[in-house]
């Protein structure tokens, strides 16, 4: 609307201003005409005067002819001088036409860019729909495969810990028989299933405490007694009731011990 608005101030600008030159080209020509008036007043005293002068018959036939030579030119002026105004309506048409076919033109190029503008505006608002879908997408397909990594986080441990069940498994189902060499086997079973527990969870980085012998630590063993002996050293580890865990560098249970008193 205000396009529309701005469009119609202009044309009315420009009317005004069309009307302001007309005005002041009739001004122009109604003071040509008034020098032309004046102009025809002092030929018609100049032949009064000679007129007066001249007395004789030949001399008054000459003035005759001089006054009909003198209205002869007075016509031919008169002639020019509408010529001339009609060569100044042409001219001020054309100008009327130039300018309002350079209103017109100026008119059709801010169109133009008009609506250049809301193409390219609305090329950028589909691009911009379009890579909001595709993060929206990516966030979450990122979303679902952190759930799955979480979830499934365990799935090696489980794996290497499931054959260890399985000799457990085989190892009782020997013991069952009641046979002392059938009891040994099952001993032998179970060793076996304790050192692939072990080393499954030593793959995992889980690594086992069981610090006999060695000086006490509060950041990794928890003292559940305290005891004296001439074999161990003071403020060491003499017996250990539950062996501790370590993943990388954090604890995950502390190691429960008996240490010697300083």
């Amino acid at each position: 609307m205000n396009q529309i608005l701005n469009k119609k101030k202009r044309r009315k600008s420009d009317s005004k201003k069309i009307q302001s030159k007309g005005k002041n080209r009739m001004k122009r020509k109604e003071k040509e005409l008034e020098q032309s008036s004046q102009q025809e007043q002092e030929l018609n005293k100049m032949q009064e005067e000679i007129q007066e002068q001249v007395v004789n018959d030949s001399s008054q036939n000459s003035e005759i002819k001089t006054d009909l030579n003198g209205e002869d030119k007075g016509s031919d002026d008169t002639s020019n001088s509408d010529n001339g105004e009609q060569v100044s309506v042409a001219e001020d048409q054309e100008e009327e036409t130039e300018e309002t076919e350079e209103t017109e033109e100026t008119e059709e190029t801010e169109e133009t860019k008009i609506e250049t503008l809301q193409a390219e505006l609305k090329e950028q608002k589909e691009q911009y729909l379009r890579l909001l879908a595709e993060f929206d997408n990516f966030k979450k397909r990122s979303i679902t495969e952190s759930q799955n990594r979480l979830k499934y986080a365990n799935q090696s441990l489980v794996s290497d810990l499931i054959n260890g069940m399985d000799n457990l498994e085989r190892a009782i189902e020997h013991a069952e028989v009641g046979d002392v060499s059938a009891f040994q086997e099952f001993i032998k079973g179970v060793e076996m299933v304790q050192q692939q527990f072990y080393d499954a969870l030593k793959n995992h980085d889980v690594v086992r405490i069981f610090p006999v012998g060695e000086r006490f630590d509060p950041n990794q063993h928890e003292a559940v007694g305290v005891v004296e002996s001439d074999s161990v050293e003071p403020d060491h580890i003499a017996q250990v009731f539950q062996a501790g865990y370590l993943i990388h560098d954090r604890v995950i249970r502390p190691s429960m011990v008996q240490v010697v008193k300083k």
